[in-house]
């Protein structure tokens, strides 16, 4: 009996830790895709049927932990996986043997599975609906052993309850860190790669794509590229005036509204303190000056509304580089959208400075 037990505690540990693998910090997610749903729904009742073939035997009925995964499913899943695994379950108990117990022990998981689901909704410390939820299905399980094999066994349903209470709270907790890990490791990624406070990418991710377009290490090819330079008229003032709070609103708002008026395949990163860049793939000159001026206009034309409920009207200015045209190597494109940027600073601000259309007009 005891290493029937282990052998579902071991099945058990086994799964979820591969479950997590495949899904990560999806598995948390309830609100997924129907096809996902069914997918984890299914994996989830298998697992309860694979418990089911390393089960006690005792006359028509058979003990087992099959009821960890419905509980689970129905903390982590949501209702709709929690009925997909309870279906394969029950499909599972009448495929290996249908007779009176069988039926009985499917009511009992449909008890369960919508006590566990209901349990879960309930706004309570985790453990302790996890707790409560693996004390009902032991409480059923035992119930249902007594009356239909006459099993009163202390040390079976000791053993029985101990190893449940385990499984149960050992899966929970390996769930649990194992998702948090992910989320966690997802957290370092985006802040290695985007500038925390605007959303966009950071300087060294952007030199790292700047690097990548120079050796024309793309997944498209590239057969001409564009880069803006964009920097924040008289954002120390801002500062000064507004407080350095007030300015960090003003830069996320630049990202957001970088983001939005920017191709899909763009590339957009803060390389300063209130100077960011986007990059091009694959745009013509035409395209370059049409998204510039856009960016232009979408800052200048829309106030940025602060904290403190004012609101205040902002310009960038905005320097274009051009490969191949304004520059014959595209190494290159930097310093010229650098130095473009200047021009349009030099020249009044709030406007776009790009010599290679002025040449083509």
């Amino acid at each position: 009996m005891l290493r029937d037990l282990f052998i579902n505690l071991t099945i058990l540990v086994t799964f979820h830790y591969l479950f997590l693998l495949v899904f990560k910090e999806n598995f948390l997610k309830k609100e997924d895709t129907l096809l996902r749903q069914l997918f984890k729904g299914i994996l989830s009742g298998l697992l309860g049927v694979l418990l089911m073939f390393f089960s006690i035997k005792a006359g028509p009925a058979i003990i087992d932990l099959r009821h960890i995964p419905l509980i689970l499913t129905a903390f982590y899943g949501g209702i709709a996986q929690t009925i997909i695994a309870a279906c394969v379950v029950i499909i599972g108990r009448l495929l290996i043997e249908a007779n009176v117990a069988s039926f009985i022990n499917i009511f009992s998981m449909m008890i369960i599975a919508t006590a566990s689901f209901l349990i879960a909704e309930r706004h309570m410390n985790q453990v302790m609906k996890m707790l409560l939820s693996i004390t009902l299905g032991n409480v059923i399980a035992t119930s249902l052993f007594i009356m239909i094999v006459h099993e009163t066994s202390f040390e079976l349903h000791f053993a029985y309850w101990m190893f449940s209470y385990v499984a149960g709270l050992f899966n929970f907790y390996v769930i649990e860190h194992q998702t948090k890990a992910y989320q966690l490791l997802n957290l370092y990624k985006f802040q290695a790669h985007y500038d925390f406070l605007t959303g966009v990418l950071n300087k060294r991710k952007f030199d790292e794509v700047l690097n990548d377009a120079f050796s024309m290490k793309f997944k498209q090819p590239i057969h001409q590229i564009s880069l803006i330079y964009l920097d924040i008229d008289y954002f120390k003032s801002i500062n000064d005036q507004y407080g350095h709070h007030e300015g960090d609103m003003v830069l996320k708002e630049i990202g957001k509204r970088l983001m939005k008026n920017t191709r899909s395949s763009d590339y957009i990163g803060r390389i300063g303190g209130e100077e960011f860049a986007v990059l091009l793939p694959n745009c013509t000159v035409e395209k370059t000056w049409q998204i510039a001026e856009r960016l232009r206009r979408k800052i200048a034309d829309q106030p940025i509304y602060l904290q403190n409920g004012m609101s205040i009207h902002i310009t960038v200015s905005l320097g274009c580089a051009y490969f191949p045209g304004t520059s014959p190597n595209i190494k290159q494109l930097p310093i010229i959208a650098d130095q473009e940027l200047y021009k349009a600073k030099q020249s009044g601000r709030n406007q776009v400075s790009f010599s290679g259309r002025k040449r083509g007009q």
